[in-house]
Order: structure tokens, then sequence, then C-alpha cells
């Protein structure tokens, strides 16, 4: 049961971070200024998924 219960929450945070990069990418195309996938980009996407992290952290927090 244990085994199951790990494979579910492990399957769950992986999709959910596959997730978040695929939608971190679409909104700033959307609403940055970029038109290609340069290093700026990939620097900014960096910045970008640390942020949302952390604002993740903080409501996960507010959650307890």
């Amino acid at each position: 049961m244990k085994t199951m219960k790990n494979k579910i929450v492990l399957e769950t945070v992986e999709t959910i971070i596959d997730n978040l990069e695929e939608k971190l990418v679409d909104y700033m195309f959307e609403y940055g200024e970029y038109s290609e996938t340069n290093d700026e980009f990939y620097s900014d996407k960096e910045k970008f998924t640390k942020l949302v992290i952390k604002e993740l952290n903080s409501r996960l927090r507010e959650l307890e």
C-alpha cells in the first residue's frame, strides 16, 4: 500500500513540474517580449521558475 501511495505522489509531482514548465514557457512568449529561445530566454526562464516555486511555496505554507 505504501508503495502505491509513493507512486501516486511521485507521478503527480512529476506531472505538476512538467505542466509548470510548459505553462511558464507559454506565458513567457504570450506576455514577454521573446521571439526565440536564446540565451536570454533560458536565463529568464530560470529566474521565473525560481519565482514561481517561491510563490507556490508561500501559498502552500498558508494552507497548513
